[in-house]
Order: structure tokens, then C-alpha cells, then sequence
């Protein structure tokens, strides 16, 4: 049996710091720790440029990219789309600032210099693959498929590789094609997308995302279609109730119209302007008050004909027969088109007050009542502390931060003994 010996006693300091970091990236993939450690240490001193890149050769690597694929004990022999990939893992102690700091300068550096030679980590091959992927899910229409677009289409992109290090943005009609859908179906993705951006719902807009971005956090499913519009609803239904609303207010609806269909310029004006702004506050606090007005009197409609409501801990529970004939004497009220918001606000505390004598009326439902409270305040809490990795804690603790874990492991523990007791 045949044992190989690699020895790197004739490397230099240099060349010494290069193979840990190629041994480290084959041992440790999965958890790469020590492999971004000493990637940012090379990056950041410029070891890569400073050992020589072959042997009886003097010169340093021509490019990063070089620097990857040569064969050890030069370089790392590894493809450049490996590392990127080995990039997104993250490094175990990312929870502290410092080193997440640290990492991202690292990465960012490194796909710079990788983008200069032309490699992105990502391919045509893995363009095609996400946006069969989208098309797949495409009927099910939602935020995810509105971030992709945003990520791959740019109005007027011709898919040429850009100057900087982001890949290239695709044309709706390109992304159409490939996709085998419309590009009117795309660029209304698209259009839901920037308008949410907008609406300040989503962080990033279409200039901000690219091919390959990471996930981001997404509104919720339920104010999907205040953004997208699908060719049955799109712009007549809105554009006739902003045309009515003109008219009750005196104005011409082309001019409300016209505001509407620009609404970036609409937010220019009431950025420069005073008076806009205020305009644009007092608008808001009615459409509010109005949104606000229509919610409670839907509220006190739906326990009144059902006679059902939930607590103030969120326990289902039925109404007595006579809560549930004076929830029905508030209808009446809130339904009358002259009624005041000032009017619908007191039948709606009038019926939560009727819950709440429900509940105290009857020592039964209190008792679920407050069991209910408990569990919910307990189990949120226990979710927040579940979600503490222990060792970013330990990482980051000082005495304040001890002194409050004890504290709450101490009121727990009195909890715990005292409902224990018989």
C-alpha cells in the first residue's frame, strides 16, 4: 500500500497562507468558517498578487480569476463559479457585526474583481433554468413572480453584459419569449413591482435588484391586487372612479386622471412642495378615516347576523341572544349614509363592549379568556427565545445582557413552581 505525502515545507510565508486556504476550501465546504476567514485575509492584504504564479516564474497572477484556477501550491485549482457559490454560505459567526462587516467587503471585493473577468456566477444555463422555473408558477400570480421580473427585466435592456459587476438585465420581450408568455404580462409584473416600491411596500426597486439577487422580504399576499392589475380589471374601473371623485370635488378628471397615471411625479411634487404635501396629507387622513369607517361597519354587520365575535385575547365565542339584538340596533346606525365617523366609532366600541361584558358575565368563558392571553404571551416568547442562537449570544454578551437572561430564566422558574403547586 502506497501512502502520498504532501509536503509545503518549501513554501514561503505567502505561498503557506495560499494552500490553507485551498486545503481549507476542500475540507470545509460545507461550513466554510475557516475558508472566508483567511479569503478575506488574502483579499484584504493582497496575498493573491504577491506569490509567484508558476513554477521558476516570478510574476504574480495577471487576475483573480488566475489566481483561483491555477493548479496548487499556486492557486486554489477551483473553478471561480465555486467559490461564488461557496460565497452565499455564511460564516457561523455572521451575528456579530464586526465579522459580518468583514465577510461583506470580503465578498464584495471578490465578485468584483471576478465580474471584471467576466464571471458572475451566473449563467444563461441558470437564467433559462429560474425562468422555466417562473413560468411554472407563473398562473399563480404573487410577489415572488413580480421580484423575479424585477430581478431579470429591464425596459429597453438588450441583455449585454453591463460595465459594472451585476449580470446583464434581460428585455421584456426576451424574458416573453423564453417564458412562453406575453411581454404585457411581464411588464405588468414588473409595473406592480416598481408601483409597490413606490408605496415604499417592498425596500428595493427594479434598479436595485439583478439576475441572481438574493431573496428579499415580500408584503403580504392580501394587498397583491391593490398592485397588479390583470387585463379584466386594469385601468378602467380605477381610472372611472378617480373621473367621479373629480367631479364631486369640481375639478376636470383629466387632471386627476393625468396625476394618476404618473404617480412618481405626484411624489416629486409633494416632496419639493409644501402645499402638496399637505394636500396629500389630508387626502391620506381621509382615505384612511374612510377605510377605517367601512372596516368597522362591516365589523358590526358581521356580529350582528352571526352573533359570533372573538375576545380581546382572539377566543371565538358566541354572543347571548341579548348582545346579539343590541349588536343588531347598531346596523341601522352605521348604514345610514349620513352617518358620521364619529357616529360608526361609538357603535363600534358600544358592540366590543358587549364582548367584553360577555366574557366577564361569564366565569367559564373568562377563565378561556385569560388562559388564552397567557398562552399566547407565553409561546410569542418562548418563539423570540427560540430563535437566539446561542453562540451569537455568547459572542455578544456582556454583564447587562447576562443579567437579563438570569432575570428572565428566574421569573420563569417562579412560574413554572408556582403553577406546579396543587
Amino acid at each position: 500500500m502506497t501512502v502520498r505525502v504532501e509536503s509545503n515545507s518549501y513554501l514561503t510565508e505567502d505561498q503557506q497562507r495560499v494552500y490553507q486556504l485551498r486545503t481549507s476550501l476542500e475540507r470545509n465546504g460545507g461550513t466554510p468558517g475557516g475558508f472566508l476567514d483567511l479569503l478575506a485575509a488574502v483579499v484584504e492584504e493582497g496575498t493573491w498578487q504577491q506569490v509567484p504564479s508558476d513554477v521558476n516564474v516570478d510574476q504574480p497572477f495577471a487576475s483573480f480569476k488566475e489566481f483561483i484556477e491555477a493548479k496548487p501550491p499556486f492557486g486554489l485549482g477551483h473553478k471561480p463559479e465555486y467559490v461564488l457559490k461557496v460565497l452565499q454560505v455564511p460564516h457561523p459567526n455572521e451575528g456579530v457585526p464586526e465579522i459580518r462587516r468583514r465577510m461583506d467587503k470580503m465578498r464584495g471585493a471578490v465578485r468584483t474583481m471576478l465580474a471584471a473577468d467576466g464571471v458572475t456566477g451566473y449563467s444563461e444555463d441558470q437564467r433559462d433554468r429560474d425562468i422555466k422555473a417562473w413560468a411554472a408558477l407563473d398562473r399563480s400570480g404573487g410577489w415572488w413572480l413580480a421580484f423575479f421580473v424585477a430581478c431579470q427585466v429591464s425596459k429597453g435592456a438588450d441583455g449585454k453584459q453591463a460595465a459594472s459587476s451585476r449580470p446583464a438585465k434581460i428585455s421584456a420581450a426576451e424574458f416573453a419569449r423564453r417564458s412562453g408568455t406575453s411581454s404585457e404580462r411581464v411588464l405588468r409584473y414588473l409595473h406592480a413591482w416598481e408601483s409597490a416600491k413606490e408605496a415604499g411596500v417592498v425596500q428595493f426597486g427594479g434598479a436595485d435588484l439583478f439576475p441572481g439577487h438574493e431573496p428579499v422580504a415580500l408584503p403580504d399576499e392580501e394587498i397583491w391586487g391593490q398592485f397588479y392589475s390583470s387585463r379584466r380589471n386594469s385601468t378602467s374601473e380605477r381610472s372611472a372612479l378617480v373621473a367621479a371623485a373629480a367631479e364631486v370635488a369640481g375639478i376636470r378628471p383629466t387632471k386627476a386622471l393625468e396625476v394618476k397615471e404618473n404617480p412618481t411625479a405626484l411624489k416629486v411634487a409633494i416632496i419639493a412642495d409644501q402645499r402638496t404635501a399637505e394636500a396629500a396629507k389630508q387626502a391620506l387622513e381621509v382615505r384612511a378615516a374612510e377605510v377605517r369607517k367601512a372596516e368597522r361597519v362591516e365589523y358590526i354587520r358581521r356580529v350582528a347576523d352571526q352573533g359570533k365575535a372573538k375576545t380581546p385575547a382572539g377566543l371565538p365565542v358566541d354572543l347571548p341572544a341579548q348582545a346579539k339584538e343590541k349588536a343588531a340596533s347598531y346596523v341601522a346606525v352605521v348604514q345610514d349614509e349620513k352617518a358620521t365617523p364619529e357616529a360608526v366609532a361609538e357603535a363600534y366600541e358600544a358592540v366590543q363592549a358587549l364582548i367584553v361584558e360577555t366574557v366577564t358575565s361569564d366565569p367559564e368563558i373568562s377563565i378561556r379568556e385569560q388562559r388564552t392571553r397567557f398562552t399566547k404571551t407565553i409561546s410569542s416568547t418562548m418563539k423570540s427565545i427560540e430563535s437566539i442562537d446561542p453562540d451569537d449570544l455568547i459572542a455578544v454578551a456582556d454583564d447587562d445582557l447576562r443579567a437579563i437572561v438570569a432575570a428572565a430564566q428566574k421569573r420563569i422558574n417562579e412560574l413554572a413552581d408556582r403553577i406546579s403547586r396543587p
